[in-house]
């Protein structure tokens, strides 16, 4: 490596100390009491989440993936240890932090303009039309403005979700399984759908789900949890540009990296 090469390496490494993580999680338990039972399910997890990053929280049925994110929205509260985003414990939620659940949160008296308005309505009547319109626009739900979710198909029910949440310009948006509802097909076209709006718009994602293909096709990172209580077994980088190759080797690499951190061997 040549002085100058050096020089360089030096200052993308300086620059990379000074981003100052968007979400911290740090030394994280959570305990519910079940039936006179002490049911641990989420014991000392640290993890730091940069700004405009995309996480996947990935790892089987009950290792307290959910219980994670509704801590970090404010929700549910650590046993031990704390949650910060920008600085500040979240103790309670806040508007600047949004939800997109598996289940549509939509209201079905609603037209999908007055769903996306819901978090509009302390701005004036103008600047909540501009706003709503062009989050409407991005999520490519142009002409179904006065539609209600009755006569929506189930992808354009999870856009109209992903819509309100985009509307209020929230800091983090915590994505619990969104498109496990939906189709195979609708599942990978709303992929790569919130992964166009992810770029263009940059929020942080915190994005739960138990599908490793899923979690390789959207993520930044995948952090990988263990069975209840969860620990954080292992973090993952995915260095694969978007959209991204199922046919590469450096994909299968990764997809068979986590496929063992889960405990399955036979996975091809």
């Amino acid at each position: 490596m040549s002085p100058s090469d050096k020089t360089v390496e030096s200052e993308y490494e300086n620059v990379n100390e000074m981003v100052q993580p968007k979400v911290v999680f740090r030394n994280v338990s959570k305990t519910f009491k079940k039936k006179n039972e002490d049911l641990c399910v989420l014991q000392d997890v640290d993890l730091d989440v940069a700004p405009g990053e995309f996480v996947c929280l990935l790892g089987p049925s009950g290792c307290g993936k959910s219980t994670l994110l509704n801590i970090a929205g404010g929700f549910e509260q650590t046993d031990t240890g704390s949650i910060t985003i920008d600085g500040q414990e979240i103790t309670e939620p806040s508007d600047r932090r949004v939800f997109v659940f598996q289940e549509y949160g939509i209201f079905p008296w609603a037209s999908v303009w007055d769903n996306v308005c819901l978090g509009l309505r302390k701005l004036p009547k103008e600047e909540q039309k501009r706003v709503a319109q062009e989050t409407i626009d991005l999520v490519g739900l142009k002409g179904f403005e006065k539609a209600y979710p009755m006569e929506l198909s189930g992808g354009m029910k999870q856009r109209v979700e992903v819509a309100r949440a985009l509307a209020v310009k929230p800091d983090v948006i915590f994505m619990d399984e969104p498109f496990g509802a939906l189709d195979s097909l609708t599942r990978l076209t709303m992929r790569s759908e919130l992964i166009r709006i992810w770029k263009q718009e940059k929020p942080t994602i915190l994005f739960v789900t138990h599908d490793v293909d899923e979690s390789i096709q959207l993520a930044d990172r995948v952090v990988v949890l263990t069975e209840r209580p969860g620990r954080i077994a292992r973090v993952v980088d995915v260095d694969l540009p978007h959209p991204r190759d199922l046919a590469s080797p450096e994909y299968a690499r990764i997809k068979g990296e986590l496929y063992e951190l889960l405990g399955v061997r036979d996975w091809g």
